[in-house]
């Protein structure tokens, strides 16, 4: 008996010294709950929103979010994107999801889940009845998604979710987009109440229905206990901009009316929740009528003491006032104190002090929606400019050598164009007509003044490239105030990149350090050595800034620049490039970005570029993810040279340059007789061009911004060589 009770006794202890590692219930009481006011803009919610409203905007943390997805631009994508924390798709079904005994065409919910999924559901859950679908469309993705991993990292650490609340246009219509924010991998919501009972039907609403509010505070009173992560669906505003045949007047009305009845609804949240809870009001999807007008931003509020007032940032962006819809994610894990999944890109919310947040993000949206709308017909007319004067040129050195002369103004134009279009933002241009007198007298005043001033040819690259290259680069360092908004800049609507040097003045930034270098070293030959140390100083300077984290990494731009600066290095210094020369590049360039792989991907998540998430996402998924990623580059490079306009500009530079090689005879061969400098810069200029396309996912653009500093001092030469040709004709004929 002694003995029984000793091991009894001892067995107790160990099972109490040693700590469990399994995931048990959270003893934090923090709780998020997210209230979703689908299709809304800051100026609907200052229009129209009331005290609780105002009281949310004065003390919330502000910002604009990108509403992208991986796939079309659907409502929706967009929430399927933010359950997955990474850019995500939905399903023919995968809005669909109900109760325990909702029905889907006359069957219950439980019966539909099992039958699709094999599993049970239990009383309580909310099921979505395609989580397959979801999971197979999301496997077509050139990248590593987790569709439901928000729900399923929350459930993994003891968390439950719970959704009230619905967007249906008809008392039988099951659509629950906000149930791609809350369930598992299972598609399972652990609890909610998205049924018929929360509307009530009115024949002056849209679709003769509306949102029970006091219904949705009861289902919300029902959960708050139970669940740590609740999504609240208002629904009115999405059914509001569903509702087509509604007159201007009514649309203002019933806006009116939908925003008394959500005001009075949050008041009562804001009352209950305590210093643990974040609330977050987040607008998934913008209007119709934003779409239109180029307005894809969408509001985002978080109200929480973790988060002082002001304007939301994220690592993922670097910008003041925008974030993503993954970022919402990576936020809400964050909060509750879980490691983010190597398969979510996003990163935690930051809020930024700022005296007037809504002024300042109501004017970066007006410039975004701006650059928007315009930056096609701008680059369209640009390329169409580029064009128009390369068969100019060729017509006129065939059949009016005499008028050549009146060919330069307008090549240095081309020359300067994206330089003056990196600087233009510094005078307010957003408005078409001012952007468009702007650009055109700012152009045509600079370039006529350097054709007037500068006469020698190698003075104008130096002028022109070398100060080009200066203004990039300085706007970098400078965390690019000018890029950000400039119309060849990135695009945080397109979301392609938020920060860094983009693709377009990455390869213009390349060409224009080369020419500009070997025009230098060209010119002031007497002091050739001293200037190649300070090209090569130049280019590793440029290098360094392309591979810098800090600087948002751009990867295929690093590999072009590495290429295109170490041929350019070479011929310098050697005069040729050997073959023993291009292994040694090789082997350079392969230890670099491994050192550049594992350097930031041994930082923390926040400090991290895409560089770094794609090494620890490796770590996760094995190399699987690295093929993945480049199937996706080569496929986004291959559709834009098939439908991009860009792809003109590298065919018509190429064709120039091909036509100039062979005709005028010679032509090229005695300019590069005369600047060998020149030769050399243009030949590894070519070789950074070729490795541009190869490397990067928008390789086309970045291609063909490169060979415009390449081609056209080319052409110039040849203008000036020609003119010379005919001087000495006509002085030997006299």
């Amino acid at each position: 008996m002694k003995k029984n009770i000793a091991l009894f006794l001892a067995a107790a202890i160990v099972i109490l010294i040693i700590p469990y590692y399994g995931y048990s219930a959270p003893s934090s009481q923090k709780k998020v709950i997210m209230c979703i006011l689908d299709n809304v803009n800051y100026e609907d919610l200052t229009t129209y929103g009331q005290d609780n409203i105002k009281y949310i905007l004065e003390n919330g943390a502000l910002g604009l979010m990108n509403t992208n997805s991986g796939g079309s631009y659907t409502v929706a994508n967009a929430y399927a994107t933010i359950g997955a924390g990474s850019y995500a798709v939905s399903s023919a079904y995968g809005s669909y999801a109900g109760e325990y005994d909702d029905l889907f065409y006359n069957e219950p919910i439980n019966t539909v889940y099992k039958r699709n999924t094999g599993k049970e559901m239990k009383q309580g859950n909310i099921a979505n009845i395609d989580i397959l679908g979801l999971k197979r469309q999301n496997e077509k993705l050139k990248r590593p998604v987790k569709i439901g991993l928000l729900g399923s990292l929350l459930n993994e650490h003891g968390y439950k979710t719970a959704l009230i609340g619905n967007e249906s246009t008809s008392l039988d219509d099951i659509t629950r987009n906000a149930s791609l924010i809350t369930m598992s991998s299972d598609g399972i919501t652990d609890f909610g109440k998205v049924d018929q009972s929360l509307l009530i039907k009115d024949f002056m609403s849209p679709f003769g229905i509306t949102t029970n509010y006091d219904a949705l505070y009861q289902a919300y009173k029902d959960v708050e206990e139970k669940a740590d992560f609740i999504v609240i669906q208002t629904g009115d505003t999405y059914r509001l901009n569903k509702y087509m045949y509604i007159s201007d007047e009514r649309h203002k009305e019933s806006k009116t009316d939908i925003f008394k009845d959500v005001d009075e609804f949050l008041g009562k949240i804001i009352k209950d929740i305590d210093s643990d809870t974040l609330l977050m009001l987040v607008t998934p999807f913008p209007s119709g009528d934003d779409i239109a007008i180029g307005k894809k931003l969408t509001p985002v509020i978080v109200l929480n003491e973790s988060i002082p007032k002001g304007v939301l940032t994220s690592a993922t962006t670097k910008r003041d006032g925008i974030i993503t819809n993954t970022d919402l994610t990576a936020h809400i894990v964050d909060y509750f104190g879980i490691t983010k999944s190597p398969f979510m890109i996003g990163h935690k919310l930051i809020s930024k002090n700022m005296d007037k947040p809504l002024e300042y993000l109501t004017k970066i949206n007006e410039i975004t929606a701006f650059n928007y709308k315009i930056r096609s017909t701008v680059v369209k007319a640009y390329i169409g400019c580029i064009i128009a004067i390369l068969l100019m040129f060729l017509i006129f050195i065939t059949y009016f050598k005499e008028h050549l002369h009146y060919i330069k103004p307008l090549l240095i134009a081309v020359l300067i164009t994206p330089t003056v279009l990196l600087v233009l933002p510094i005078l307010n241009p957003w408005s078409t007509i001012k952007l468009a007198l702007s650009l055109i007298v700012s152009v045509l005043t600079l370039s006529l003044i350097i054709a007037y001033f500068l006469k020698d040819n190698l003075q104008i690259f130096i002028v022109t490239c070398l100060t080009s290259t200066g203004i990039i680069l300085l706007d970098t360092f400078l965390k690019n105030p000018l890029m950000k908004v400039s119309i060849l800049g990135y695009d945080p609507i397109v979301g392609a990149r938020f920060y860094g040097i983009g693709n377009e003045y990455m390869g213009f930034l390349l060409g224009t350090a080369i020419v500009g270098t070997a025009a230098l070293i060209d010119r002031y030959r007497n002091n050739q050595n001293t200037i190649k140390i300070l090209s090569i100083a130049t280019y590793v300077v440029i290098l360094l800034t392309l591979m810098a984290p800090t600087f948002g990494t751009n990867v295929g731009g690093s590999m072009a620049a590495f290429i295109g600066f170490g041929a350019a290095a070479i011929l310098n210094l050697k005069g040729k490039i050997t073959k023993k020369d291009l292994i040694v590049l090789a082997c350079f360039l392969i230890i670099g970005l491994f050192a550049l792989f594992i350097y930031d991907g041994m930082r923390p998540s926040q400090l991290q570029s895409h560089i770094g998430q794609t090494s620890s996402l490796i770590k996760h998924s094995s190399f699987i993810a690295l093929f993945q990623i480049f199937w996706r580059k080569l496929s986004m490079n291959y559709k834009l040279i098939r439908y991009s306009t860009w792809t003109w500009v590298l065919f018509a530079t190429m064709a120039t340059l091909g036509i100039l090689f062979k005709w005028p005879v010679g032509i090229l061969k005695e300019i590069f007789r005369k600047h060998n400098y020149l030769y050399f810069g243009f030949i590894s200029g070519i070789i950074g061009t070729l490795a541009a396309l190869a490397f990067n996912d928008s390789g086309v653009v970045a291609a063909a911004m490169f060979m415009i500093p390449i081609t056209i001092p080319l052409i110039m030469m040849c203008i000036d060589e020609e003119i010379a040709s005919q001087k000495n004709s006509s002085q030997k004929q006299a």
